[in-house]
């Protein structure tokens, strides 16, 4: 069983039948996309990326601008570093291009002054700067999916990446998945305010959702009736069609529901508690987690985890480095019991957030 947990990012995600990547590498929208197991200067990470035959990273679209800076956020815990993009210029007066020889037509630079010839793009907000190079800093290759209707190139044109992206985009699978979605949160003893904050988490689930009914054939359920029956109750949960599970009501209506969605009041009967798949196709669990570490006392859950094919973690809340950044208390989730996986971190519950879910998911399937 693949087991991860993930503090959502942002990105998007296009599952190809007869277009593949090397394993390992990540598929977004057009390209694949490598990425750097050390930091160099733009030079030199461009040198190594044409050794490998590809180009240091070409970006068409916010999707894949906004995958990236989330995946190398991720992968190297650098939540407001940059990394090295393929844009460059020879000289000052002279037009940006991409390293497969394209022009730049889509932009993200920020609002600094465009003073040097090279970009790095930043992990915290997507946006583009320009400097001179010599920055040691990760770094992302690109190269165009092997298709079963050709053969793959490094070197693009326009024309050859526009019949390429058409060839690739037309042939689509989608895998089913059944997904049961657990939202750890609470509402006995709390204010307004806070059910307020959880019912974009629960909002958040429902387009996790959408976005993942869209990449694959779905079916799932939201648990959002807690612990109050011991988790035998969760047996009882049907595999619903996406409309059924769209529309889904938020189960608090105010301070006065003892309705208890939170982990941390349940650690002793979690310990001995069986969570067992509602029926027998939901082998998919997506773990929405609000709750911080020291909230959790001594539970453990993890073999339980046993009873789903595929495990995918999400916290949310905030994340660490951008409350100590700001100065302020943190508040959000910071793991969930029996997953110790790497954290993948973000600070937005958006559209992109929602797609990187999906497409981590979708990477573990097996």
């Amino acid at each position: 069983m693949v087991v991860l947990k993930l503090l959502i990012a942002a990105g998007s995600l296009l599952w190809i039948a007869d277009a593949q990547c090397v394993s390992g590498d990540s598929l977004i929208g057009d390209l694949c996309y490598s990425f750097s197991t050390t930091q160099l200067s733009f030079t030199d990470s461009r040198d190594h990326c044409h050794s490998i035959n590809q180009n240091l990273a070409v970006i068409h679209n916010t999707q894949q601008n906004n995958f990236l800076a989330s995946l190398v956020r991720n992968r190297y815990s650098s939540s407001y570093g940059r990394f090295w993009i393929g844009l460059s210029r020879p000289a000052l007066n002279a037009s940006f291009v991409w390293d497969d020889g394209t022009p730049a037509v889509w932009t993200n630079f920020d609002s600094l002054a465009r003073d040097n010839l090279f970009v790095g793009e930043s992990t915290m907000d997507g946006k583009w700067r320009t400097s001179n190079g010599k920055q040691l800093l990760d770094f992302v290759c690109s190269y165009i999916p092997k298709s079963a209707t050709g053969p793959t190139t490094t070197k693009a044109t326009t024309t050859t990446t526009t019949s390429t992206s058409a060839v690739v985009t037309s042939a689509v699978k989608k895998p089913s998945v059944t997904c049961l979605f657990m939202i750890d949160m609470q509402s006995a003893g709390i204010d307004q305010n806070a059910i307020a904050t959880y019912q974009t988490y629960f909002n958040f689930a429902k387009l996790v959702g959408t976005t993942l009914n869209n990449q694959t054939y779905f079916t799932g359920n939201l648990d959002n009736f807690g612990y109050t029956s011991q988790l035998v109750d969760r047996r009882r949960y049907q595999s619903y069609s996406f409309i059924n599970f769209e529309s889904s009501g938020f189960p608090i209506d105010g301070t006065d529901d003892d309705i208890d969605l939170d982990l941390t009041e349940v650690d002793g009967t979690l310990k001995a508690a069986g969570w067992n798949p509602p029926a027998t196709d939901h082998t998919c669990l997506i773990f929405i987690s609000a709750a911080p570490e020291a909230m959790y006392g001594g539970t453990s859950i993890s073999p339980t985890y046993d009873s789903f094919t595929t495990v995918v973690g999400v916290l949310v809340g905030g994340e660490k480095a951008y409350f100590a950044f700001h100065n302020i208390p943190f508040s959000g989730a910071t793991s969930i019991p029996g997953l110790t996986d790497p954290v993948i971190t973000a600070v937005s519950l958006s559209t992109a957030d929602a797609e990187s879910v999906v497409q981590r998911l979708l990477e573990t399937l097996p």
